[in-house]
């Protein structure tokens, strides 16, 4: 009786092997593949198409800027290379030679150009001196502060690679009209200090974590309702 029974079971289950369920074996085609809908990445109503309900231009003006600030970057890498500097140092240079007149421009006024902090320009400074591109003059309007320079060789190497510089900046910007690059001027210009904003606001929400030390700056849900309070905090601004 228990060999019949077990017969019967594995021809039940030999049976089932070889039934074939609807669609089974058939390659997935397009049309069967479940439709995925990205969700809008902006919700301000000036940043969605006009729909008002996709974000596809939004989009490619990120990837278009990104794919901007990489060539820029290696536009930057290239220019300092001509001065065996590195690029933040050839930064600091060019404002100086921009700005430095007969007296020369203050530390303070070189970090607010180049929107990094005081701090910074110290340090660097310091190793351009040492490199003889900068010297260091008394502030005659402030007897603890002191005005950066170019020295003669900074003057020459500047003017060195000018053509090279020119040839550049002329062929980045070759497509834009006089209205065009203001334009664009003076959108850049109102973006940096929202960028700036925005990144402190994500410094603070990767400060003071209940976290593992490998979990700190990472976001999950729950910071999404403090993060947007703290944008909207400065919209109001």
């Amino acid at each position: 009786m228990t060999r019949l029974a077990n017969h019967r079971k594995k021809s039940v289950q030999q049976r089932k092997k070889r039934e074939v369920l609807p669609g089974a074996g058939r390659r997935q085609g397009p049309l069967d593949r479940r439709m995925f809908k990205m969700p809008a990445t902006v919700s301000r109503p000036a940043l969605l198409d006009e729909d008002g309900g996709s974000d596809h231009r939004f989009r490619q003006f990120i990837y278009d800027f990104f794919a901007l600030a990489a060539q820029m970057e290696l536009v930057l890498a290239y220019l300092s290379s001509q001065l065996n500097l590195s690029s933040p140092q050839y930064n600091i240079v060019m404002t100086i030679a921009q700005y430095q007149d007969a007296a020369g421009i203050s530390v303070s006024d070189v970090a607010q150009h180049l929107h990094v902090t005081t701090a910074f320009i110290t340090s660097e400074t310091k190793k351009l001196e040492r490199l003889g591109f900068i010297e260091k003059c008394p502030n005659p309007n402030d007897g603890r502060g002191v005005l950066l320079r170019l020295t003669e060789l900074g003057e020459a190497r500047v003017l060195q690679i000018g053509p090279k510089r020119l040839l550049i900046n002329d062929h980045l910007f070759r497509d834009l009209s006089q209205e065009q690059f203001r334009q664009l001027s003076q959108t850049v210009s109102s973006l940096v200090g929202a960028f700036a904003e925005t990144i402190n606001m994500l410094k603070i929400m990767g400060q003071g974590q209940s976290r593992p030390h490998d979990q700190v700056g990472r976001f999950d849900e729950d910071d999404v309702p403090r993060l947007s309070k703290l944008m909207m905090s400065n919209f109001a601004r």
